[in-house]
């Protein structure tokens, strides 16, 4: 499943939750994972279990 995580691309698994989408992320741009608040893509904040779909986005910080 294609999902983006600050506006970059992320191949996750099927059932995966926003937590694990940010984890890919980070672990594909080689930054260290830090767990904070996340973000739809209208600013509102979203739990780390939130389940994922195909073309979900997501921010670590909000979007605007």
């Amino acid at each position: 499943m294609l999902v983006y995580v600050n506006n970059t691309s992320v191949h996750i698994f099927s059932g995966a939750t926003a937590i694990d989408a940010v984890r890919r992320y980070c672990t594909d741009a080689g930054l260290p994972f830090h767990e904070g608040e996340l973000y739809d893509a209208w600013g509102n904040v979203i739990a780390a279990d939130s389940p994922m779909c195909d073309g979900r986005h997501i921010f670590t910080q909000s979007p605007r």
